[in-house]
């Protein structure tokens, strides 16, 4: 979740931070699985230029790209075994685990608020949510996507499919971020229109 640079505020992207829990899942492609850790990222105020000039103050550090309201940050793991077929080589099992965490902010004085600060604030909480497991959707449909084609793959030794294998993985990833940030370009212009956002800078 991106925010435009402007002089009344800095519009910040949005990614991950403190442990709630660990659910480990997958989408149902054979050899791709994922696990999502969600964090607290705590914020303190109880009006709507408070909580954002607390945001825009105290952001989440996201390491791909900068400061963040909201973020989701991601890692992941590859097993690949392979084996001879016939005069060449061909993959016999390959895993590919992705391991999220979002991070969302948490309002430390949520009870301090007005109910129609905190009305706002849940609509940005929601909207937040919304974002970052779009992204996730985004990552596991690009695996969905790549891991098939990766099992596939056959060269003319295992050393050199291996190599291979890493090598694709690695093209599908980079093309997955770009997806990553069309997607979160596209979604700046809505989450400036939220209620909470707007509240803030007069808008």
């Amino acid at each position: 979740m991106r925010w435009k640079t402007s002089q009344r505020a800095r519009w910040l992207s949005a990614i991950i931070a403190v442990l709630f829990a660990t659910a480990p899942g997958g989408p149902a492609v054979a050899g791709l699985s994922y696990t999502t850790v969600y964090k607290d990222h705590p914020v303190y105020g109880a009006t709507p230029q408070a909580v954002m000039q607390y945001m825009n103050s105290h952001p989440i550090n996201d390491p791909d790209d900068g400061p963040a309201l909201a973020n989701i940050t991601h890692e992941h793991t590859v097993a690949t075994t392979t084996a001879p077929s016939g005069s060449g080589c061909a993959v016999k099992n390959l895993n590919f685990t992705w391991h999220f965490v979002i991070t969302l902010p948490k309002a430390v004085d949520h009870a301090k608020m007005s109910p129609a600060t905190a009305g706002m604030w849940q609509q940005f909480l929601a909207k937040a949510k919304w974002h970052e497991l779009h992204r996730r959707a985004i990552f596991l449909d690009c695996g969905a996507s790549f891991v098939p084609a990766a099992e596939k793959l056959t060269a003319p030794t295992c050393w050199g499919l291996n190599a291979k294998v890493r090598n694709y993985i690695d093209k599908e990833y980079a093309a997955c971020m770009r997806k990553q940030r069309a997607f979160a370009a596209a979604d700046r212009a809505s989450v400036a229109r939220l209620s909470l956002i707007r509240a803030a800078f007069g808008h």
